[in-house]
């Protein structure tokens, strides 16, 4: 067995934010309702991390079908790269 990195192909990703509380107190960050209209300037978009995960397979095409059944993914959308020692 070999262990390989898995990921997604960014070209299947789209539409990642996530929500920045930075300038809100602790009291407030713990009340806020992050789905309120009024917290839409604290939602940045990122860049999506496509990493998947270290799986051991016998090549990168069983790779990505183990990874796809334990992550849920399809595993059409992902690739594999060998770890090199």
């Amino acid at each position: 067995m070999r262990k390989f990195v898995v990921c997604m192909n960014s070209h299947y990703i789209r539409d990642s934010q996530m929500f920045d509380p930075s300038d809100l107190s602790d009291e407030e960050f713990e009340n806020a309702d992050i789905h309120d209209e009024m917290m839409n300037g604290h939602w940045h978009d990122i860049e999506p991390s496509a990493f998947i995960g270290i799986f051991e397979a016998i090549n990168e095409e069983m790779a990505c079908q183990i990874a796809g059944k334990k992550r849920r993914y399809d595993s059409r959308t992902l690739f594999a790269i060998e770890i090199q020692a």
